[in-house]
C-alpha cells in the first residue's frame, strides 16, 4: 500500500520537473567560468537615424552658429517664435548629415563616439571656434517586443549596446505562457529581412548575431499550447476538455500501474 501512495507523488515529481526545464534560463551556463564575449555588437549610425548633435564651448554665442535652434514660424501678422531646443540630423540614404556651415559629413557605419570625434575633428579644421566640446546622441533608436512579455511595447536604446536579456528585462520578463525556446529576433538591413530563433534556457544564445540587438529589431516571443489554445473561438472549451483528458489519462496509467503492482505481489504470495 505504501509504495501505491508513492506513485502519485512520483508523478508530480517528474511533471515539476519536465516545468522547470521548460521555463528556467541558461540551464547549461557554467557558473565561476570566464568567458570570452562573442559577436559583441555596438550600434552603428544607419540611414534614417536621427542625432541630437551640440557643441558647446565658453561663449555661446560662437557656438550658437554651429547648433540649429528649432524655429517656428507663424503668419506675417503674428511674430516669429523660437526655443533654445536642438533640433535632430536625420541621416541620409548616403550616410550624411548636413552640419552648419560644415556641410556634409559622412556619420553612416560609425559608432557614437567614432561620430563625434570626426564632428569634432572637422569643427577644428574649420577653425571657427576653439576649446569646444561636441556630443552626439541618438534621438530615436528603438527596439519592439511584442508577444508573451509582460509589457509589450516599443523601449528606446540608451546604450551603445543592448542584448535580448536585457530587452527582455525592459518588458519585464516572459509571461509563464511564453516559450523560452521560441524567441525570435526579426531584423531590418540593407533591403533584406532575417529572423532569428533564440532559445532562452541555452547558453547558445551567447553566440548568436541575434543576441546583441541593433536599431529597429523586433523581439517576438511565442505562446505555448495553452496560451494558443485559449486564443481560438472555442478556446476556453477546449482547455477544459484537453485539462480533463490529461487527467483522465494519468489517472488511468496510475490505475494500470497500481493494478501491474498489486498482482505482482499477489501472484507472489
Amino acid at each position: 500500500m505504501k509504495k501505491l501512495l508513492l506513485i502519485p507523488s512520483v508523478c508530480l515529481w517528474l511533471a515539476s520537473c519536465n516545468a522547470r526545464k521548460d521555463i528556467v534560463y541558461l540551464q547549461n551556463n557554467k557558473v565561476d567560468q570566464v568567458a570570452a564575449i562573442a559577436n559583441q555588437y555596438t550600434i552603428r549610425i544607419e540611414p534614417g537615424d536621427q542625432l541630437q548633435i551640440v557643441v558647446s564651448c565658453k561663449d555661446p554665442e560662437l557656438s550658437a552658429i554651429l547648433n540649429m535652434p528649432l524655429v517656428s514660424f507663424q503668419t506675417s501678422t503674428s511674430t516669429v517664435n523660437s526655443t533654445n531646443s536642438i533640433i535632430t540630423y536625420t541621416v541620409n540614404s548616403d550616410g550624411t548629415i548636413d552640419f552648419p556651415i560644415i556641410g556634409s559629413i559622412k556619420v553612416g557605419g560609425l559608432t557614437r563616439e567614432e561620430a563625434r570625434t570626426l564632428i569634432a575633428a572637422k569643427i577644428k579644421e574649420s577653425e571657427l571656434i576653439q576649446d569646444f566640446v561636441v556630443t552626439v546622441n541618438y534621438a530615436n533608436l528603438k527596439i519592439y517586443i511584442t508577444g508573451e512579455v509582460n509589457s509589450p511595447g516599443a523601449y528606446s536604446i540608451t546604450d551603445n549596446n543592448v542584448n535580448v536579456l536585457q530587452a527582455i528585462s525592459m518588458a519585464r520578463d516572459l509571461t509563464i505562457h511564453g516559450r523560452r525556446d521560441e524567441v525570435f529576433v526579426i531584423r531590418e538591413q540593407q533591403q533584406q529581412r532575417v529572423s532569428y530563433r533564440l532559445d532562452l534556457r541555452s547558453d547558445s544564445i551567447f553566440q548568436s548575431p541575434a543576441f546583441y540587438l541593433k536599431q529597429n529589431d523586433v523581439i517576438y516571443v511565442a505562446p505555448g499550447k495553452m496560451r494558443a489554445n485559449q486564443s481560438t473561438v472555442s478556446g476556453n472549451t477546449f482547455q477544459n476538455a484537453q485539462f480533463w483528458v490529461s487527467v483522465a489519462s494519468a489517472l488511468t496509467s496510475v490505475a494500470t500501474f497500481a493494478f501491474a503492482i498489486w498482482k505482482y505481489n499477489d501472484n507472489g504470495k
